[in-house]
């Protein structure tokens, strides 16, 4: 935007130095002329004003076309290309939309640097432009980002199109003849005229697509806008933009869903779970908007919240004499993008009075792929602050048992991915009966969540299973439901 103001201003004093140029021709022509005539007077006049308006007229068609023009690529910038492409839409023809980005552009512009990076660029925009049709237009959007408004017959023919548009790009190569490796990735939106869409709503639509992107059904990678992409945007927009005020509110609050000893059939522990009470929708669960906030970063902000909930509940119950039922919290893998993180839990901690054993810090098995001697130092921490850990979500991934070694927690948990197969799996039954048996020899307490048949219970009992949560138990309560089930 100030790029163009400044060339408004420019074009401002442009117009102005014309006038003043063509107001002193003027006068000079005018004292030239005196003496002269009437009739030739008029007719010199005539001419010069004439030829005066064809030059500026000319000079600012020029200027007005050089508007639409990219500054780095020659070719049509997003403002006229949807101007173009607005008016193409326009006719009697079925027509697709697509958003193309070079995949890992920064990494070429890193390696050649700026000016050959500009170089690729145009060279691009050159290649896309003489594969369109005469009724077809193509524009740098933004950086490594491209639009291109094509005919559609099929998904067939489009990929085709693309195709030869891709294998063009793969023959870039720099002066030494090493090919730069551009690979392009297109999302694709095929308008509906009915819809009446202005052309910056097609172009975010096309690049919804590229969520989609498959990399076996097309020739390119391609993608094809999906309308549930767009409700999805829509809903994580409009959780963003209450997501604060709700936290500021009050609406985001703890439930606990039980943890069974299989021993006595007792409760021995609980998970505490977020729970978004909106006072317009009623409930959110936690699977519509914690994948949100772990790409935002709020679950930060959500993982701190509770573990202060938690600790205050906990202090509350040890102050009125209840028995210590354990509470687990989860510990977002987001942390670990913040230097010191775990300070802000130690002085949570330290306000309240805690018995030693009653929180337990559940770390999710993906955290075990980064840098080991961090976790262990973590790890650490947490036991020294009296609290215990699990690993959550066990086998969930590609579980390493050299982590059970290498770090110190106190309980595995179990995913429930263990508990999806039949019930006469006998190869999943003898899975589990080795986790179970490996956790056992290595002292940590064994925690089956997502159990929801009773046969299933009854296996897990016989291999000595410390704690089931499921909702073949209990689902998640609220902690008044939670407090009169387990101490009354």
């Amino acid at each position: 935007m100030r790029v163009f103001l400044q060339k408004i201003k420019m074009i401002g004093f442009m117009l102005l130095a014309d006038l003043v140029v063509a107001a002193v021709f003027l006068l000079l022509l005018l004292y030239w002329l005196e003496g002269r005539d009437l009739y030739m007077r008029v007719v010199v006049l005539i001419i010069a004003a004439g030829a005066f308006v064809a030059i500026l007229f000319t000079k600012y068609l020029l200027i007005y076309r050089q508007f639409g023009r990219d500054d780095v690529t020659g070719g049509n910038n997003r403002k006229q290309f949807e101007r173009l492409a607005k008016n193409i839409v326009g006719t009697n023809h079925s027509f697709v939309m697509v958003h193309a980005n070079i995949d890992r552009f920064k990494l070429i512009n890193d390696t050649y640097g700026d000016a050959e990076g500009d170089s690729i660029l145009r060279s691009i925009q050159r290649i896309i432009d003489s594969e369109l049709g005469w009724d077809e237009v193509s524009g740098r959007l933004m950086a490594d980002n491209f639009g291109i408004l094509m005919h559609y017959l099929d998904i067939d023919k489009l990929d085709e199109r693309l195709k030869k548009i891709s294998d063009r790009f793969a023959e870039l190569s720099d002066k030494e003849g090493i090919p730069y490796g551009i690979v392009m990735f297109y999302g694709v939106y095929v308008i509906d005229p009915a819809e009446d869409l202005e052309v910056g709503a097609m172009l975010e639509r096309a690049n919804l697509g590229r969520k989609n992107i498959s990399f076996n059904n097309y020739r390119v990678p391609l993608g094809i806008y999906d309308d549930k992409d767009r409700q999805r945007m829509n809903r994580d927009r409009d959780l963003e933009q209450k997501m604060h005020t709700a936290m500021a509110r009050g609406h985001f609050i703890p439930f606990l869903q039980p943890k069974v000893d299989l021993a006595n059939d007792r409760i021995a522990g609980a998970e505490a779970l977020i729970r978004w009470m909106d006072p317009e929708e009623g409930m959110i669960y936690p699977n519509e908007f914690i994948p949100l906030f772990e790409q935002n970063g709020f679950v930060i902000n959500i993982d701190i919240f509770m573990f202060e909930e938690v600790c205050k509940m906990v202090d509350r119950w040890n102050t009125l004499g209840y028995r210590q039922i354990p509470v687990s919290v989860n510990l977002s893998r987001c942390h670990f993008e913040v230097p010191d993180f775990f300070e802000y839990y130690e002085a949570i901690y330290e306000k309240y009075d805690i018995p030693p054993g009653s929180i337990e810090i559940e770390l999710t098995e993906s955290l075990f792929y980064n840098d080991l001697d961090a976790l262990n130092d973590l790890v650490s921490r947490i036991h020294k602050l009296g609290m215990t850990c699990s690993i959550d979500d066990f086998g969930s991934g590609y579980s390493s048992l050299n982590m059970l070694k290498d770090v110190k927690v106190d309980t595995l948990k179990l995913d429930r991915v263990f508990f999806k197969s039949s019930e006469d799996d006998k190869r999943g039954k003898d899975v589990i009966k080795s986790v179970i048996r490996l956790a056992q020899a290595l002292d940590l307490k064994t925690v089956s969540e997502g159990v929801e048949i009773t046969e299933q219970v009854e296996f897990l009992r016989d291999m000595n299973c410390d704690l089931i949560q499921g909702y073949v138990f209990f689902k998640p309560l609220s902690v008044n439901e939670f407090e009169k089930l387990a101490f009354s």
